[in-house]
């Protein structure tokens, strides 16, 4: 009877297969495993759209992390926290990190959070018609005068946090100069808003007009007939 195997190539690589996977998990076990500290960042993901988060929020999150870290680490494969707020609500809230919101590679675990837990302050968006008021800086040249100005169009739809726009009467436009100016002058100007968190509703055009008139001569005081005074008789 020969025992040489009836098929040597499939067997010659069935054997290196064998070779690999008992090198690879020896591997793993003379691996040492270890603790590191890592800096993530962390996503708030699934916000609706008919809220929004007025507080300040930490960019990133402090973990301490335990396992095969020399070869778990990825740098094409990030670390990341993610909180999920499909279910938030108005108000003010506090969320627990937790492992399972972590992207974690294989057999590495969290041994620490720092913070273990995120507040968050949430409000309802609004929107809010307000009035533009126009900016101009400088004076006519002599002889000239300021007549009117205005903003066009007068009125911006603005968006935002509730709290915030109860407290906002109106929005300001950039300057215009009209330092020497002796004609109408005509130009496109920017809203300033005056929060981080409220947005123009539109992206519309804003233009700021200035009417530069003469300035009316003055008319001259009429002269007052003096009286005279009656003679006194000797």
């Amino acid at each position: 009877m020969s025992l040489r195997p009836r098929y040597p190539f499939t067997a010659l690589v069935a054997l290196v297969v064998a070779f690999a996977l008992w090198y690879a998990v020896a591997g793993q076990r003379r691996e040492k495993i270890s603790e590191r500290q890592a800096v993530v960042p962390l996503t708030l993901s699934n916000v609706p759209r008919d809220l929004v988060i007025t507080n300040n929020v930490p960019e990133s999150v402090s973990l301490r992390l335990r396992g095969a870290l020399s070869r778990e680490l990825n740098p094409s494969h990030p670390i990341e926290v993610v909180l999920d707020l499909s279910n938030a609500h108005p108000g003010v809230r506090t969320y627990p990190i937790k492992e399972s919101e972590i992207t974690l590679p294989p057999n590495v675990s969290v041994v620490a959070i720092d913070p273990p837990e995120i507040k968050l302050r949430i409000e309802r968006l609004a929107t809010k018609a307000v009035p533009v008021h126009p900016v101009t800086e400088g004076t006519p040249a002599p002889g000239y005068i300021l007549a009117g100005v205005r903003a066009v169009p007068a009125v911006l739809g603005v968006q935002g946090p509730e709290s915030v726009l109860k407290k906002l009467n109106a929005v300001e436009t950039t300057p215009v100069s009209i330092e020497g100016a002796v004609t109408s002058v005509e130009a496109a100007v920017q809203v300033r808003l005056p929060h981080p968190l409220l947005r123009l509703t539109a992206n519309t055009p804003i233009l700021l007009m200035a009417d530069i008139i003469p300035a009316p001569t003055p008319t001259p005081a009429p002269r007052r007939r003096q009286r005279r005074r009656p003679r006194r008789r000797k």
